[in-house]
Order: C-alpha cells, then structure tokens, then sequence
C-alpha cells in the first residue's frame, strides 16, 4: 500500500495490480495449484482429534476442579446452616457462647 494513511477510503493502484495480476491470469489451474501448495497438509481425522486432545483435556480438569471447590463451599454452607438449625431447634435455652460459634464459624 502506497499511502500512509490508514483511514483513506481511496484504492490502492499498487495493490490493484498485483491482485489483477493473480487473479487474472489465464491459467487457472495454475493460480490454484499454487494457492493449494500454500494450505497447510490436512491430517487425518485421529491427528486432528490428537491436537484437539490437550486444550481438551485442560479445560475439563479445570472445570473439574472449578466444580470441586463450588461443591466445597456449598458443603461448608449447609454445614453451618445446620449448626445454626440445630442450636435454634434445641429445647434447651441457646447460650450466647454457642451462638457467637456459629455466627463467628467457630469450631465444632
């Protein structure tokens, strides 16, 4: 490209050349032999499922461990929930010392 500004809304006479020049040309069986030589070879479809394999492989451990942690948090919620349930349900009067426990996550 002959201009220097990137925002010019006019052709380029040196690029419409060169692309008349190649896409002109009488032999167009040439033109796609050469375009075909320049794709890069296809394997077969086990090579491409092996290159898909590790980003796969990846991504499913980290949704494993993504999913991990959540079931973890949640267990520690329920968990505390229960402490709380348990200590509101009693039949005896609830002491303050049990729930600042619960309320501070205090041990069990």
């Amino acid at each position: 490209m002959t201009s220097i500004d990137p925002f010019d809304t006019r052709p380029d006479p040196v690029l419409g050349a060169r692309l008349r020049e190649c896409l002109d040309a009488e032999d167009n069986a040439a033109f796609a032999a050469r375009v075909r030589a320049r794709l890069p070879r296809a394997g077969s479809g086990w090579e491409i499922l092996a290159q898909w394999a590790r980003p796969g492989i990846a991504a499913g451990l980290m949704l494993a461990a993504a999913l991990g942690y959540w079931m973890v948090l949640q267990e520690a919620r329920t968990a505390s929930a229960g402490e709380a349930t348990e200590i509101a349900s009693g039949d005896r009067p609830t002491s303050s010392d049990g729930l600042m426990s619960v309320v501070l996550g205090g041990a069990r």
